[in-house]
């Protein structure tokens, strides 16, 4: 399981990376840090630790070690879930995209939990919402028909 976890979370950054690279600028024109500046650095840094970490796993044998049958599913249910994400951030925006996958990712791993759950899943899209929108004035992906 941690192979298939591994590869995925490599493949989503090599292509996170490959954009960085491709479709933002490292500098403005003045010469100042432009909006490719820091997505590059993470980008490059999570590849490495990935690498990384995939090799740690094959020198000390534990990359193919036995994982049960819920740990896959829970692997797939997680990864269909991040894709989900994906696709409803860029067509829906991130109000409707945050709130839905935090929350359905919640009420599967934290089963149970019902007002944990509600209240993380409106605190964290607000927190990011005033930290990113308001504080640091990012833009956010506000979908298709925003």
């Amino acid at each position: 399981m941690r192979l298939f976890f591994y590869l995925f979370i490599l493949v989503v950054a090599v292509c996170y990376t490959y954009m960085a690279f491709v479709d933002l600028t490292f500098f403005t024109n003045r010469g100042r840090m432009g909006p490719g500046f820091f997505p590059r650095i993470l980008g490059v840094a999570i590849v490495l630790a990935m690498l990384l970490t995939i090799l740690l796993d094959i020198k000390k044998g534990t990359l193919f070690s036995g994982a049960q049958d819920s740990q896959y599913q829970d692997a797939a249910v997680l990864i269909g879930l991040s894709l989900t994400f994906g696709v409803l951030l860029m067509v829906l925006g991130y109000i409707i995209a945050i709130p839905a996958y935090i929350g359905a990712t919640l009420f599967y791993f934290n089963r149970g939990k019902h007002v944990t759950n509600a209240a993380v899943t409106v605190a964290v899209p607000v927190v990011i919402h005033f930290l990113f929108g308001g504080l640091l004035n990012a833009s956010l992906p506000h979908g298709l028909w925003w």
